[in-house]
């Protein structure tokens, strides 16, 4: 059957709106982008970004009845790479979608996840994937059992890729006295301490809980745990560790583990927050109670490479004001300054006033920012989570804010190193729908001048993935502009084929250059006139992408040309191709 033009145009049309639908970063915050959003809950979800700035996302899913795990993938653009809602990871039956796993990106773009669950006749064990970019399993379809034993709880596992290019995993096990798990696998799936993992124990009654974990210099990893007698509810004679494991799986700091809170007074429930400084350290943030006044306060400490202290013993706190608690502090650091920015929940004695503030601490850790900024003032409002990302010499902080009716919007504020607002209206809204949320990540992507969010949302039934760019600028949506996917000498000269191809009214153009040039690419219409110039500029050797916005243009087919001539002014490489704009 022959199909008529109009046929074939309505069909494209249909699929352009369709790709439109599910992809691009949306500057509609009422609307979002969809990760994934089908029948059931989709819960616990985390988010890492790659290398050539795409975000892998995942999370447990419960549209089978039974909490799965899934993952899905959005190019630097938005768009995602794999099929709607997800592919799935694992099948294989949780026993609860509350526990705590991790997934990173790895230098290759590949997707490593860690996560627990029941296969081995109902106790809880820790597994691990690896993903590709294109989505295919590369540990196989049940991964890799981390653990020797089957026989024992074994939650919480963390992991992180090492600057020799392998991972260590680090997860608890156990109960009374618990203990502490280590081990290193190679690309290729094989462990690198032997079958059985590294074992830490206390050797008395003191339990070891809370796993966190960064790399470091050599192959080493940095990690924090907890340490406490008696409960996990009522703990007792509380304490945070952190020790230096090399390449090898040894103790670097000391032969058992090196103190960074001794003071006691840490309530159940809580987890310390462990982050990278970004030169080969660790930086350190909790809450307690060490005045024994029924009030808490954030503290911070900073370790060197070499496991030296930066801050007082027993950390800076957050604030000094002494009337309100300063609860579960989070930071970033700032390599190019030597200062820590954090953010916590403050609320007055009573906990019926409640607000978000934010400090900067400098590199001897001292406060620079008084008790504190009040990104919002003690009040009714409250806020349940937040992060801290840091670029050049600013943070953006996000925020989940209550709304009425117990739902939440989205926010989110930049602040500069004097602790002044950089974005117009000094707070931006990133979901401007008011729905319940629980949790919210974020990542960061200076490459492309792009911070993202993601988080879950209850707008249409149990919960759905959904994510949220914010540009630097503190605009949201298309990417459109110059973007460096990759600092990398590429191969050869390139130009690749725009996508989305046909377009509608957005497409992107990837090319590559293998040294320093002049770069120009310009739009011509069908009858040779030069409509657009999009790129114009001298750039470094890499791959790029630059996005052309066709708005104000007609349908039809239009050609791109890419001029690229070196500094000296000889021409290195030219070429053209076609693309398709529908309206």
């Amino acid at each position: 059957m022959k199909l008529s033009s109009v046929t074939i145009k309505t069909l494209l049309l249909l699929s352009i709106i369709s790709i439109n639908v599910l992809s691009q970063w949306n500057s509609n915050t009422a609307v979002n982008t969809l990760v994934s959003d089908p029948t059931g809950e989709q819960s616990v979800q985390k988010q890492a970004l790659c290398p050539d700035g795409s975000t892998y996302y995942s999370w447990f899913d419960s549209r089978g009845g039974s909490y799965a795990v899934y993952l899905q993938r959005l190019d630097v653009n938005g768009v995602p790479q794999f099929a709607a809602n997800g592919i799935l990871v694992s099948g294989n039956p949780q026993n609860s979608s509350l526990v705590d796993w991790d997934m990173i990106a790895d230098n290759n773009n590949n997707c490593i996840l860690t996560f627990t669950d029941i296969r081995s006749g109902g106790t809880i064990n820790p597994f691990a994937y690896m993903i590709s970019s294109a989505g295919v399993q590369m540990w196989g379809a049940n991964g890799i059992t981390l653990s020797d034993s089957v026989n024992s709880f074994q939650p919480n596992p963390k992991v992180v890729q090492t600057s020799d290019g392998n991972y260590v995993f680090f997860w608890r096990i156990g109960s009374g006295p618990q203990k502490l798990a280590l081990q290193k696998v190679n690309a290729a799936g094989v462990k690198q301490w032997g079958t059985s993992p590294v074992i830490w124990t206390s050797g008395t009654t003191e339990n070891y809980d809370w796993p966190a974990i960064v790399p470091s210099d050599n192959g080493s990893v940095i990690v924090m745990f907890s340490g406490y007698t008696g409960s996990f509810i009522s703990p007792s004679n509380y304490r945070i560790y952190s020790q230096k494991v090399s390449s090898t799986g040894a103790r670097v700091w000391n032969a058992t583990q090196d103190t960074v809170y001794s003071l006691g007074r840490v309530s159940g429930f809580y987890t310390p927050r462990l982050f990278s400084d970004g030169n080969n350290g660790a930086v350190y943030c909790w809450h307690d109670d060490r005045n024994s006044v029924n009030l808490t306060t954030g503290y911070i400490q900073r370790k060197n490479s070499a496991g030296a202290i930066q801050f007082p013993v027993n950390g800076t706190a957050v604030s000094g004001n002494a009337s309100n608690n300063h609860f579960a502090p989070v930071a970033a650091y700032m390599p190019a300054t030597g200062e820590t920015f954090i953010a916590w929940q403050e609320a007055n004695g009573g906990q019926t006033q409640v607000g978000f503030y934010a400090q900067k601490i400098n590199s001897t850790g001292t406060r620079q920012w008084g008790d504190g900024i009040a990104i919002q003032s003690l009040g009714t409002d409250q806020v349940v989570a937040y992060t801290v990302m840091t670029k050049d010499t600013s943070a953006i902080i996000c925020f989940n804010q209550s709304a009425a009716g117990g739902n939440n919007i989205i926010r989110a504020a930049k602040i500069g190193t004097s602790g002044a607002y950089l974005w117009p209206g000094n707070i931006v809204t990133a979901c401007s729908i008011t729905s319940s949320k629980i949790r919210l990540n974020s990542v960061i992507d200076p490459a492309n001048s792009n911070s993202i969010l993601c988080w879950q949302d209850k707008r249409n039934d149990g919960g759905g993935i959904y994510a949220q760019n914010i540009k630097f600028d503190g605009t949201f949506g298309s990417l459109v502009g110059i973007v460096n996917i990759s600092s990398s000498i590429p191969e050869r000269f390139e130009l690749a084929q725009n996508y989305p191809n046909p377009f509608n009214p957005v497409t992107r153009i990837r090319y590559s250059i293998t040294e320093r040039a002049v770069v120009n690419i310009i739009v011509y219409d069908i009858l040779g006139n030069k409509v657009s110039e999009i790129v114009s500029s001298a750039q470094n050797s890499g791959t790029y992408e630059a996005g052309f916005d066709a708005s104000g243009f007609a349908s039809g087919v239009y050609l791109y040309r890419i001029n690229a001539v070196s500094t000296e002014g000889n021409k290195l490489f030219s070429d053209t191709k076609r693309m398709i704009l529908i309206k």
